[in-house]
């Protein structure tokens, strides 16, 4: 659908046209072999370890306590850990670190359900082929 824009006349682009036309198609998307999955699953999975293991390193930097009962020590430490009302520099490391584990356990799990629905469909068609070939004739949808 073309229209001129309004008041070509006066407009400072006179010769401007909208047109309009449908929605783009949906991307493709992409697609992983199954080798470079398991290796994405590997690293996946050793990123997700390391931040388990950041994460235990990290709570224990919240326990610090002031060396002395003084206006900077105490100031200095609610920076650190927080006073209640903020999360101070370790409190806010914490939580990252809980986001990244987080992060990484939703990738692991997901590449393993992906690696395991394409084995699964590369099982069934490895059968589907097997029974083609060894000349059953009820194991299709129609027989």
């Amino acid at each position: 659908m073309d229209q001129p824009a309004a008041d070509a006349g006066t407009n400072w682009l006179p010769d401007f046209t909208i047109t309009g036309t449908g929605a783009a198609p949906p991307g493709p998307g992409f697609t992983m072999s199954r080798d470079d999955a398991r290796s994405m699953l590997s690293l996946a999975k050793r990123a997700r370890q390391q931040f388990r293991d950041m994460q235990t390193t990290a709570t224990t930097l919240l326990r610090i306590v002031a060396p002395a009962d003084d206006i900077a020590s105490t100031a200095y430490q609610s920076q650190l850990i927080g006073d209640g009302s903020s999360n101070g520099a370790f409190g806010a490391g914490v939580a990252n670190v809980h986001r990244l584990y987080a992060y990484a356990d939703e990738l692991v799990q997901k590449l393993e359900k992906a690696l395991d629905l394409t084995e699964d469909s590369e099982a069934a068609a490895a059968n589907a082929v097997k029974n083609a070939a060894s000349g059953d004739k009820a194991t299709g949808l129609a027989g």
